[in-house]
């Protein structure tokens, strides 16, 4: 079961897709169920008959309101003879711009086989993927638009260009926006041998360059190249894209530019914000709801790039960014930069890569921890895309397939992310983790067989409280029995799962309700929890018994108006 477009506009019509198949011809009865985060909003039934060993896909309206972000949670039970036979779950959301929950994945296979081969599209439908770069798809890195329908690239591929357009046809029919790769300083040898002036040098005159194959030119504004890359820019948003995933390569951070016979020292740090800001504008003037991504390469120059017109604050994780703690501080950093953003981490996953050999088991045990951070943290992923890819490394066509089984694990993940976004990547959620559990604090304890902090240990439960008008919410990932805390790493085994815990909460306002859900519950449930009013130093407090934590669980006390 999955919705039929990755993300909806408000008032929008869409379906949820129920695919339904028995071994016996069968009278049967669905009945579909809505939730916005706890509640119930609608439910609807449907008569279905079905023919034996056939396939056959019934089409659910969607609950729609007008709002400008909400997500929405989905069951679907089929009843035969009253009795509940089989159960479906599903999440979708409705947004005014796919900025407001950036689910980022990615393109990267354009040859000329893949002509009318949608499954790509398709799978990153049921994952939610609301907009897609599209990697190395140009021509050249100086001259985007390819100038016929098969072309050889950069890295010696044979590209169709005939694919590029099918590909953003499919994409905008899934309510999926795509953005055009383009790195803003890269251009191949020759186009620098023809225009040397243009370029950037170090201090033994030497162009900068990457693998003798991309030469680094002058991005300092009001520059040649700077007119040319952002027209450039422009030219890929008039051919169907919806903006730009604005590169660099994290070097060089200074270099030598050539004017009129004299050598300046350009400082790059200083012209980005610029050229984002340039080119936002550039591509807004030819489509008015398109935007651009600019990769902040090892959080360089997050500092500078912040408060540039851009979509959402992207990060590409490398050391000696390594544990998994560390992730959350690349995102509250760059939540205390700009705090209305969205912020996407590329934190790619070498346990995967496929000529490596790893296990696939230890693989997937870590990758599954490293999401959860970067979601309990506040942030998104750019992870997945292609028919069920996971990326390795930073060259996206060295992908990963995943297993089938990890498939639907992965699914659940995104279904949560989606359905609970409101709650997980608000950005007027506050960070109270450090003031409110742990060490002297007694705002929210916790008791167990291990410790329970906001540090991040191995052997702990790693607690990130956050609060805002009307809820407190306790993110929980288990980090107890794990080998090591490297984000990168697979492990050995999932934690150790924590049963019993028992929470005390201070109560600083009435409280509606207190009720939990988990990626990792196949039932995908909220739980609602019953509790208890105890005293409490500073008052009264409610102490109440959590499920069992496998990986990654989220508490919610929703308190009263």
């Amino acid at each position: 079961m999955y919705p039929d477009q990755a993300q909806y506009k408000s008032g929008q019509a869409g379906s949820i897709i129920v695919e339904l198949e028995t071994q016996e011809d069968r009278d049967l009865e669905l009945v579909v169920e809505f939730y916005k985060l706890e509640k119930q909003v609608a439910e609807e039934t449907f008569e279905i008959s079905l023919e034996k060993g056939l396939r056959q896909i019934a089409r659910i309206p969607l609950f729609t309101e007008d709002t400008e972000w909400a997500g929405y949670g989905v069951k679907a039970t089929v009843f035969y003879d009253k009795f509940a036979v089989s159960t479906a779950y599903t999440s979708y959301d409705i947004a005014d711009h796919w900025s407001r929950a950036p689910r980022y994945g990615f393109l990267s296979d354009f040859r000329k086989e893949e002509s009318e081969e949608l499954r790509d599209v398709e799978s990153m439908n049921k994952f939610h993927l609301n907009v897609i770069q599209f990697y190395d798809w140009m021509y050249r890195h100086d001259d985007l638009v390819p100038h016929q329908d098969e072309f050889l690239d950069p890295m010696g591929r044979m590209m169709s260009y005939k694919v590029v357009r099918e590909k953003l046809a499919a994409l905008h029919d899934k309510g999926m926006a795509a953005l055009a790769y383009g790195a803003v300083y890269a251009s191949l040898k020759d186009f620098l041998q023809a225009r040397p002036e243009w370029g950037l040098y170090n201090r033994q005159g030497e162009p900068f360059q990457l693998i003798d194959l991309f030469y680094i030119m002058d991005i300092t504004p009001g520059s040649p190249w700077t007119d040319h890359i952002v027209e450039q820019f422009r030219q890929a948003v008039k051919v169907g894209f919806d903006g730009i995933h604005m590169d660099q390569y994290g070097f060089p951070k200074k270099g030598i530019r050539r004017v009129e016979g004299r050598e300046e020292l350009v400082d790059l740090a200083e012209c980005y914000p610029a050229l984002i800001d340039r080119t936002s504008a550039a591509v807004k003037e030819i489509k008015a709801e398109a935007g651009v991504i600019f990769n902040n390469v090892g959080n360089y120059p997050i500092s500078k790039t912040a408060s540039s017109d851009q979509e959402a604050l992207y990060i590409e994780v490398w050391p000696p960014i390594v544990r998994l703690r560390e992730l959350k501080g690349l995102i509250d950093n760059a939540r205390s930069l700009d705090k209305d953003k969205p912020i996407i981490l590329s934190a790619y996953l070498p346990s995967f890569y496929p000529k490596a050999g790893h296990d696939k088991e230890w693989a997937e045990n870590g990758a599954l921890l490293t999401m959860a951070s970067i979601f309990a943290s506040g942030g998104y992923h750019l992870l997945l895309g292609e028919d069920n890819g996971m990326l390795t490394m930073p060259y996206y066509p060295d992908y990963a397939v995943m297993r089938p089984e990890f498939v639907v694990e992965v699914r659940r993940y995104y279904d949560f992310i989606v359905r609970f976004g409101t709650l997980i990547h608000n950005t007027q959620l506050e960070d109270v983790s450090y003031t409110y559990t742990a060490g002297v604090n007694t705002e929210i304890t916790f008791e167990g067989r291990v410790p329970f902090a906001p540090n991040g240990d191995i052997g702990s439960v790693w607690t990130i409280i956050k609060r805002m008008q009307g809820y407190h919410i306790l993110q929980l990932i288990n980090l107890v029995g794990l080998e090591d805390d490297y984000w990168e790493h697979g492990k050995k085994k999932r934690p150790e799962t924590q049963d019993g815990v028992v929470c005390t909460l201070l109560i600083e306002q009435p409280i509606e309700c207190i009720f939990t859900a988990s990626p990792d519950d196949h039932n995908q449930e909220v739980c609602f929890l019953d509790y208890e009013i105890v005293p409490h130093g500073q008052g009264l407090a409610a102490r109440f018994t959590l499920p069992s934590l496998e990986v990654w669980s989220m508490v919610v006390v929703k308190l009263s108006e």
